[in-house]
């Protein structure tokens, strides 16, 4: 009697972490921009950010962002003022090494406030280990600007925590 009640909870916490998924993923406004070119143009520089990211190169990552760069994560307020700075900082080898972190991608992203040289995305992203298995899930929030001709996050705030001392992960 106590596995079919310990079979039904497992069934019930799995349906609905499904239900959970699929909403999340229908959240995801970059499967579906339409016609809005503001909105296209901000998928496309999350898309590149994430992809800097996971190819664990800290220059190229470093070029994504604006500065002065500020992140909002673990109580702490952490700035970065030039490309070099922010490099060495954004080893993810670290992250690798802290964790089981493979990749990230992104799980949902919603414009919610935008000008022509300012994007607001409330964003959730999810880390994955090698075997593809979600390590974690982290809500943010992303200011993204038009600077010489071109997207950057100035601002990124999350829930995740701080690798180490002025990382960028």
């Amino acid at each position: 009697m106590k596995f079919r009640r310990l079979l039904a909870l497992a069934g019930v916490f799995f349906g609905m972490s499904t239900v959970a998924l699929a909403q999340t993923q229908a959240d995801d406004e970059c499967l579906n921009s339409g016609n809005d070119e503001l909105l296209k143009q901000g998928c496309s520089y999350l898309d590149e950010f994430m992809k800097a990211f996971n190819s664990r190169d800290a220059e190229a990552w470093a070029k994504t962002v604006h500065y002065p760069h500020i992140r909002i994560a673990a109580g702490q307020v952490q700035i970065w003022n030039t490309p070099e700075e922010y490099a060495q900082s954004s080893d993810a080898k670290q992250l690798a090494q802290a964790s089981t972190w493979a990749r990230s991608a992104w799980t949902y992203r919603k414009l919610v406030q935008k000008s022509d040289d300012k994007l607001h995305f409330v964003t959730r992203f999810t880390r994955y280990d090698a075997n593809d298995k979600p390590i974690l899930s982290a809500d943010s929030f992303y200011v993204i600007v038009k600077k010489d001709g071109r997207w950057g996050a100035l601002v990124r705030s999350s829930y995740v925590g701080i690798i180490g001392k002025k990382t960028a992960f």
